[in-house]
């Protein structure tokens, strides 16, 4: 099954590289899906068919929060995970926040809601957020042992959220380490998903 699907993968990623694609045919959910989400598939622990269905999860989501306030919309951070979303977000609005939780619970295939709330500053996103995901990416790049394309990071104030699907629990360990020693971090939540059976 995983020689298949990194067949498959293979064979996706040369006819996306291969064919330009209209920028109207992005649509804004789309626009908004984390990077690395979007590339070696093969790598990821989930089959093909969780990929799509959390994929369609996402972008269902992402597309109603961003119908009904665009501004709002794009401050919440989503992400599923085998039917289980993550919303997290930079976010004072109460009744957008109970908003997004609801459309969360209603779409179809998802098996449960969390939800991590940051209270705004005075930037959505600082430069030395930016810096520090950046870094954090780069060492788990580095780290061989580790699927790095599997693991999303959002930084808020120096605080980071470490997202995704990897193959065991140390793998988990290892990207926590590696979020720490980043200098500007404050602070590491993981909400990091083993693979079953896996530590």
């Amino acid at each position: 099954m995983r020689h298949s699907t990194m067949i498959f993968a293979t064979v996706c990623l040369a006819a996306v590289s291969c064919q330009p694609v209209p920028a109207r045919a992005i649509s804004l959910a789309q626009a908004f899906t984390p990077l690395t989400s979007v590339y070696e598939v093969a790598r990821d622990e989930r089959s093909v068919a969780d990929i799509a269905t959390d994929k369609k999860i996402t972008t269902t989501i992402k597309a109603e929060l961003l119908q009904k306030d665009g501004k709002l919309g794009l401050a919440v951070k989503t992400y599923c995970f085998l039917g289980r979303v993550t919303l997290l977000g930079q976010l004072a609005d109460e009744n957008f926040k109970s908003f997004a939780v609801a459309t969360a619970k209603k779409t179809r295939g998802v098996r449960s809601v969390a939800t991590f709330w940051v209270t705004p500053g005075k930037e959505s996103t600082t430069a030395a957020d930016i810096e520090i995901a950046t870094k954090i990416r780069a060492a788990l790049v580095a780290d061989k042992n580790i699927s790095a394309t599997q693991v999303e990071c959002e930084v808020f104030g120096g605080h980071v959220y470490l997202l995704g699907m990897v193959r065991s629990q140390k793998d988990a360990a290892r990207s926590v380490v590696h979020a720490k020693g980043v200098k500007g971090v404050t602070a590491v939540t993981s909400l990091l998903i083993p693979s079953r059976g896996k530590k």
